[in-house]
């Protein structure tokens, strides 16, 4: 079966296709749901594109949920956070982490 994950992202466009690093969120119903994971993964606009994939919603700034979903297959789950200072923007610490991990 099929999992159902959410991310957020300042805007839909930022999300980059391919393999990235991002935090996602369960919402498979069940005891995990809204567990948060971070991982590397896969994206896909299209489940051809991406098979055996699970489905990716997104979420903009204000909370309003994309029109059509995307499509993810999870590479690693890695430790729940990245390096950072306190109260710094996630989504800097999350560039910061890929820019590595892009090495």
């Amino acid at each position: 079966m099929a999992r159902e994950w959410q991310t957020f992202v300042r805007k839909y466009e930022d999300l980059k296709i391919g393999k990235t690093q991002l935090f996602i969120k369960d919402l498979t119903p069940g005891p995990d749901k809204y567990n948060t994971k971070h991982v590397k993964a896969e994206i896909a606009r299209s489940r051809d594109e991406l098979h055996g994939a699970d489905v990716l919603w997104l979420r903009g700034e204000s909370g309003l949920r994309s029109e059509q979903p995307y499509y993810i297959r999870i590479i690693e789950e890695l430790p729940p956070y990245v390096p950072g200072h306190a109260y710094e923007d996630v989504f800097a610490a999350l560039e910061r982490a890929q820019k590595e991990w892009n090495r």
